[in-house]
């Protein structure tokens, strides 16, 4: 049976010349030694998928000595998912609910979340080898998937309703026999959003867009270019509709 096509991803994460536990510990905790794998795994299997303060508790004492950065005072829920912890700085009181995945996959991979950041449940973010960064207040609503292979920057006390779709780009089109899955991504400078913006129910936003300060971005909007700072947009594509009053 032949090989099928597929993503660069897929093809490093079923790379047969590496054994099952190392290609783990790529997904899991990146170059970090083994015993720092061990210490992860003991963390998770002690607090992970424990339920009420008891877990609470336990996620608040160990956690902290698996990230890069811990501001303190900060939660996380019942079933969160941490890939590469040492790559994700949190900032005071950020508070992840159940289900979410913090994800810092790669040599360049950064995820930073300021001063009581909120991720809603089951919401993704991830940094496959790029950075994102939430200034501080940011609230990011339930089932939000926020990934890049460049950049995500949002400015302080924006408001990302469930449901959004941000940053990743396409594969690159052309001519040629090669498969649209096993082409890389095109990659086009990340996204930006300014301070205050507000992106609605299932708005998708995606890689090459800036987005001004005070800027809403209406529901169920494609977002291909970019939105002045206090402008309103909305459609597929995203158009302006109004101007916000100073």
């Amino acid at each position: 049976m032949s090989t099928p096509a597929m993503t660069p991803q897929q093809q490093r994460l079923t790379d047969e010349r590496q054994s099952a536990l190392a290609l783990y510990r790529d997904i899991a905790v990146g170059a970090e030694s083994w015993g720092y794998l061990a210490w992860y795994e003991l963390c998770l299997m002690m607090a992970s998928s424990t339920s009420g303060a008891l877990g609470h508790g336990l996620r608040a004492l160990l956690y902290p000595s698996l990230f890069g950065a811990w501001g303190g005072k900060c939660a996380l829920g019942r079933g969160v998912v941490i890939r590469n912890p040492r790559k994700i700085q949190l900032g005071k009181k950020v508070l992840v609910d159940d289900g979410a995945v913090l994800d810092a996959r790669g040599e360049n991979a950064r995820l930073t979340l300021g001063d009581f950041v909120s991720i809603g449940r089951y919401s993704t973010l991830a940094a496959k080898g790029g950075s994102i960064s939430l200034g501080a207040g940011v609230n990011v609503g339930s089932y939000c998937r926020l990934a890049t292979q460049s950049k995500i920057e949002i400015g302080e006390s924006t408001l990302i309703a469930a449901y959004a779709y941000i940053g990743p780009g396409n594969h690159q089109p052309g001519e040629g026999d090669t498969p649209l899955i096993a082409r890389e991504m095109e990659i086009r400078g990340g996204v930006t959003i300014g301070a205050q913006a507000w992106i609605g129910t299932r708005a998708t936003i995606l890689d090459g867009v800036s987005i001004g300060e005070r800027a809403i971005v209406g529901a169920h909007s494609l977002v291909l270019e970019d939105v002045p700072a206090g402008a309103v947009v909305a459609g597929t594509p995203a158009k302006i509709i109004r101007a916000l009053k100073s």
